[in-house]
């Protein structure tokens, strides 16, 4: 692959999704090997492989390329979602999952039928400030790797 910026990219979002599975050990004490393919958690895809875009484009083209000026801005949309937006979300779905929870005891209970969809909501969609740091991080590493394999 002769594209340093997509390499940088792709790479620094794999080495995120990998770095999970130690981490996750490190945190439950227990091998989850599916902790790879799951959104959430430490770090943050979503800004590893932004950052580790905008790394590369920085140190290929300089500050004042317009290129970097681009994966900047877009880098900083992606880190407010992951740690505002999306945080948020699944914050709302652990509330909304304890509230159908309570509705379809209260049904059983009191034997009401008040109908709420029981499709349970994904609660860890979104990222502490520390797993986006996380992500920052691996996105500067591989960027400098890259940048450097490629000299």
């Amino acid at each position: 692959m002769n594209n340093p910026l997509l390499l940088s990219a792709i790479l620094s979002a794999i080495v995120a999704q990998i770095l999970k599975i130690p981490i996750n050990y490190w945190i439950q004490h227990s091998w989850n090997w599916r902790a790879a393919l799951n959104p959430g958690g430490m770090p943050s895809s979503h800004t590893a492989l932004m950052v580790g875009l905008t790394t590369t484009t920085l140190l290929k083209y300089g500050l004042n390329n317009p290129y970097f000026a681009i994966t900047t801005a877009v880098t900083m949309i992606v880190i407010y979602d992951a740690a505002g937006v999306r945080r948020q979300t699944g914050q709302h779905a652990i509330i909304l999952n304890e509230l159908t929870k309570t509705i379809e005891t209260l049904n059983r209970e009191l034997r009401t039928e008040i109908y709420i969809k029981s499709a349970r909501l994904k609660e860890v969609l979104g990222h502490s400030p520390i797993e986006v740091m996380g992500g920052i991080v691996v996105g500067i590493v591989t960027g400098l790797v890259i940048v450097r394999c490629y000299k």
